[in-house]
């Protein structure tokens, strides 16, 4: 239990940042609590519950920790509740100055605390219409360039992306790797963890893509296959593409 705890400390403290937000939240509640007592069983109680819910950590260990938990706190609406109370508190003001001056006060906290998400890294503007990063867009556009619906093993960085891409990207394995509640097959792991490894063994990679019948074998650019397993089972290099090398085979007859 202790451990959930300190998980949900973590998580609870990389979510809300410096916190600032989190107070905005707290005051807006209070408000609505004290002068709108409407209010409180329209949503205030039921709010209070999913935040219960949500750092609760009996329930973070028995089901929260097997999925994307910061997801979570997505459903305590802390940004429609701040809103929400703005529009009151100036609803509720006499006077036509008090009113602007309500507003302009919210409107200068929302404008200097917020953040830019394009200037930490973790975000960037994507400009296709799919919304991934360029390697995904173009090692994608190569696979479907050669067939309709490509099969293929894919490494980590392209496995989230590659779905949102095309539906017709057929990968033997996605994101449950990671391990999502739905867990990947014997299989599915076997290869994932052998294409991940700083030297990927090639040899057991191809042979398992070749008896399940996947015909492209997407590496890392610095991973290169040796010309004689190529040979052995009939792939060849179909690109070298944004730091990634595709290797396909039409046909897996050894």
């Amino acid at each position: 239990m202790k451990d959930a705890i300190s998980q949900i400390v973590y998580w609870y403290r990389l979510y809300y940042a410096d916190g600032f937000f989190l107070i905005m939240a707290i005051f807006s509640y209070l408000y609505l609590f004290v002068h709108e007592k409407n209010s409180r069983k329209c949503f205030l109680y039921p709010v209070a519950l999913l935040a219960f819910c949500v750092v609760n950590p009996a329930l973070y260990w028995l089901v929260f920790r097997q999925i994307i938990y910061w997801r979570l706190f997505w459903v305590i609406p802390d940004a429609i509740i701040i809103a929400y109370a703005v529009t009151k508190m100036v609803q509720n003001s006499q006077r036509r100055t008090d009113k602007i001056i309500v507003l302009v006060i919210f409107a200068v906290f929302v404008l200097v605390k917020g953040t830019n998400v394009y200037k930490n890294g973790g975000f960037s503007v994507i400009q296709n219409l799919e919304k991934v990063s360029k390697p995904v867009e173009e090692v994608c556009a190569a696979m479907l360039e050669i067939e309709e619906s490509p099969r293929c093993i894919l490494p980590a960085p392209l496995l989230s992306e590659a779905r949102q891409y095309s539906g017709e990207i057929q990968s033997l394995y996605g994101r449950n790797v990671d391990g999502y509640i739905i867990p990947a097959s014997g299989v599915q792991m076997e290869i994932y963890h052998a294409m991940e490894r700083q030297e990927p063994d090639f040899d057991f990679i191809l042979r398992r893509a070749c008896e399940l019948d996947y015909e492209f074998v997407v590496t890392y650019e610095r991973n290169v296959i040796e010309e004689s397993l190529l040979d052995m089972y009939n792939y060849r290099e179909a690109g070298n593409i944004s730091g990634y090398r595709i290797y396909y085979s039409g046909d897996h007859s050894i």
